[in-house]
């Protein structure tokens, strides 16, 4: 689990490469690569004050 949470700030918050998160977290880039996929596909986002990991909010028209 930490690792997930991790690569996500990483990622999404830093910005950082699949490469140099894999690098810095002794993982595989193909790891990174899927937890970042994954959480995109479940709309998980980093809150913009917060450091919790929220959902985003889907609307219909």
């Amino acid at each position: 689990m930490r690792h997930i949470k991790d690569v996500l700030r990483l990622k999404l918050e830093l910005h950082h490469s699949h490469q140099h998160i894999a690098d810095s977290l002794g993982i595989s880039k193909g790891v990174v690569a899927k937890y970042v996929k994954l959480a995109d596909a479940a709309g998980l986002r980093l809150g913009r004050k917060s450091k919790l990991w929220t959902r985003r909010h889907c609307t219909t028209a």
